[in-house]
């Protein structure tokens, strides 16, 4: 799939174009460099996030929490 020009690869699991789009807005809002590739791998409470730059040798990854976080933590924020 490609969306405004960036290659997008979904792995296990649906994930919709709007959703898709959002992550990709909030990589640039991050980030000065073009993007180029963004992978997406739905596993059952997370979405894996590895993302490449145009002309840079770098892939960042991130993990995104599907579920909500505990109401029970340790330290409050």
């Amino acid at each position: 799939m490609q969306i405004d020009d960036v290659r997008v690869i979904v792995e296990n699991g649906p994930l919709c174009a709007e959703e898709a789009k959002y992550y990709i807005d909030r990589i640039r809002q991050s980030s000065k460099f073009p993007l180029k590739k963004v992978i997406f791998t739905r596993e059952s409470t997370y979405l894996d996030l590895r993302y490449s730059f145009e002309g840079i040798p770098f892939e960042r990854v991130r993990r995104i929490d599907l579920t909500a976080p505990p109401a029970d933590k340790a330290v409050n924020d």
